[in-house]
């Protein structure tokens, strides 16, 4: 279950992440943000804050406990989290409050996946991070998310289905194509885990396909592969690709039940 993944993310360490583990009661529901670059977005559109204000056609999934952002990261010259201000418009500033390094998360890259086998210093590290958002709209908060410098398919089919992580959302936006780590991958794999991962709600841009980054991942992990047609989707809300990636408007697909 959810616990059981963020448990064994923790390994032995006793520090802010495991307060927070042992802090919090029942099952936490989970977002991941695979091929997050250095995008935090996710914070804003999956709060409650920003559900009120820009209701769905629908019921709505309630809003993630805790984001695990995940991408191999394999620029060295990248600043990112060097400085504590992560983002800073003129209605928005999203801050890091607190990090703390959990054990290491070394992965396979595959060049078949990735553009660049080699990775980085980053590569295989994970880090717990306090974010606060302050917006003009949705006013103040603190988020908690773990960063795992890892590839995305690997990641998947290595750590969070043979622990048993539940994911209530997936975000697939600009998948590999910029603020991510880029690569042979489009994202489409994503699909066959859905049902695997008791997913709820899968936010994705326009650019959803099957490519050969995909099947090559999907060939060499068959933890990941579902049998069948992949579930229905009921859409819930849209946004304009302007508001988050430029890269094709962005729907909450809810999954539909019985498919």
């Amino acid at each position: 279950m959810s616990l059981s993944l963020l448990r064994g993310l923790a390994g032995p360490s006793h520090g802010v992440f495991k307060r927070w583990i042992d802090s919090f009661e029942g099952e936490p529901r989970i977002a991941w943000y695979p091929s997050a670059g250095e995008d935090f977005r996710d914070l804003l559109y999956l709060s409650p804050e920003y559900s009120r204000l820009n209701p769905a056609n629908g019921i709505e999934p309630d809003a993630p406990d805790i984001f695990i952002h995940s991408d191999y990261f394999p620029w060295d010259s990248s600043e990112f989290l060097d400085s504590r201000k992560l983002h800073l418009d003129d209605n928005t500033s999203i801050t890091l409050k607190a990090i703390e390094e959990l054990p290491s998360c070394v992965l396979p890259l595959d060049p078949e996946v990735v553009d660049s086998p080699e990775g980085s210093v980053a590569t295989g590290r994970v880090l717990f991070l306090e974010i606060e958002v302050k917006s003009e709209k949705l006013g103040q908060y603190t988020r908690p998310v773990l960063y795992v410098f890892s590839e995305n398919g690997a990641f998947c089919a290595e750590r969070i289905i043979p622990e048993g992580g539940w994911l209530s959302h997936i975000v697939h936006v600009r998948f590999g194509g910029g603020l991510g780590g880029g690569g042979k991958s489009a994202g489409g794999w994503l699909l066959h885990i859905l049902r695997k991962v008791r997913c709820e709600l899968f936010i994705s841009d326009e650019n959803l396909a099957t490519s050969k980054g995909d099947e090559r991942i999907l060939n060499r992990y068959p933890i990941l592969k579902e049998l069948g047609s992949p579930p229905h989707f009921e859409g819930i809300r849209t946004i304009p690709s302007t508001s988050w990636s430029s890269y094709g408007d962005v729907t909450w697909n809810k999954i539909k039940e019985g498919n």
